[in-house]
């Protein structure tokens, strides 16, 4: 996989930097990381919005993600109240110099002076801050700057309809000298010699260096000596701050164990590992295939069917010439008791 910022910094990890400024330079040490499934389906979904064909066509998960970045976006607009944009620029990777670069999802652009900032987030663990204290749209308001020195007002929105609602912050031309003072200071602190490594579950979450760094092993370490049965005996302070390092360590741990996997795959040997044969799942692609190769009564086939929500959203709206939100409110009347929203049980999540 190559990397077109050649290992220089990013404006998407700039809040990890000001966390863990020893973080860039131990990065650089490794090679790129492949991308996991949750970020070819953010890529994929980013390509769309972008305009772009991609291919397979979205399946039903990323389709209802997009739609709601669409909505949302579309509700941000109304929101700004500058109309429609004269030009947007789509997923465009603008540079700082040679120093650092952003690849920012898209920017619309209002006359000479005005543009807005989108980021698209499309996971479901939100980014917990909002636009105006978020540190990669801060970076990005910076570049844009840099890059359009005309521009006296930046609007910056953070979209993530999976975790949050959006939000927006405006950057006015002391605002924009403001930001580039600081993510100035927090870049020089990440460049310079033997920059400190402070590992905690935000710097370590996306780290490529984790596996490797010796401060989060250190915290692996720390936790490892803790018995078992003590655990009841803890206070809750002693609980939250263990949890605060098993993050650190769960980010480790899952470097850790994907590095030695893919030296395995390398046909590598590491002692006491081996690779076995993964699961067999099955599945039909094709079930108006299926339902006429078989030949069940229809009422049986469809009782054997697990209907996909978002997909019947679809279908409904493309038949009835409706916007998806429409079609969504309208198929949950239709249906009424027949839908049935089920929750699990609560989730354990950090607050940030």
């Amino acid at each position: 996989m190559t990397d077109e910022r050649e290992g220089k910094m990013s404006g998407s990890a700039m809040a990890s930097y000001a966390i863990c400024a020893g973080k860039h330079q131990l990065e650089i040490t490794c090679p790129p990381s492949e991308s996991g499934a949750a970020a070819l389906m953010g890529n994929r979904i980013h390509a769309y919005l972008a305009g772009e064909k991609v291919t397979p066509e979205l399946n039903d998960e990323e389709w209802e993600v997009a739609n709601r970045c669409q909505q949302e976006y579309a509700e941000i607009k109304e929101a700004v109240g500058l109309g429609e944009p004269d030009s947007s620029t789509l997923e465009k990777r603008l540079w700082y110099g040679d120093i650092w670069s952003g690849q920012i999802d898209r920017i619309d652009h209002f006359g000479d002076y005005t543009a807005l900032v989108v980021d698209w987030k499309t996971g479901r663990v939100g980014t917990g801050n909002s636009a105006a204290e978020n540190l990669q749209l801060r970076a990005y308001a910076v570049v844009v700057k840099k890059n359009l020195p005309n521009l006296k007002r930046i609007l910056v929105a953070i979209v993530q309809p999976m975790a949050a609602r959006y939000t927006i912050a405006e950057y006015d031309e002391n605002d924009l000298i403001l930001a580039d003072e600081q993510i100035k200071d927090i870049v020089n602190a990440a460049l310079a010699p033997n920059a400190p490594r402070t590992p905690s579950p935000d710097a370590c979450k996306y780290c490529r260096a984790k596996a490797i760094c010796p401060e989060a092993g250190g915290v692996a370490t720390q936790l490892a000596e803790v018995k078992l049965e003590v655990i009841p005996q803890l206070t809750n302070e002693q609980i939250g701050e263990y949890l605060e390092k098993a993050d650190i360590v769960d980010a480790f741990i899952d470097a850790l164990r994907a590095e030695g996997k893919r030296r395995l795959m390398d046909g590598q040997e590491i002692a006491g590992r081996k690779l076995t044969a993964g699961r067999t799942s099955r599945s039909i692609e094709d079930p108006v295939e299926a339902y006429e190769r078989i030949g069940l009564d229809p009422y049986e086939f469809l009782r054997s069917c697990k209907v996909s929500v978002p997909t019947l959203e679809k279908s409904f709206a493309t038949k009835n010439d409706m916007k998806p939100k429409e079609a969504k409110a309208k198929l949950e009347e239709l249906l009424g008791e027949v839908l049935v929203s089920k929750t699990g049980e609560p989730i354990m999540t950090r607050v940030k």
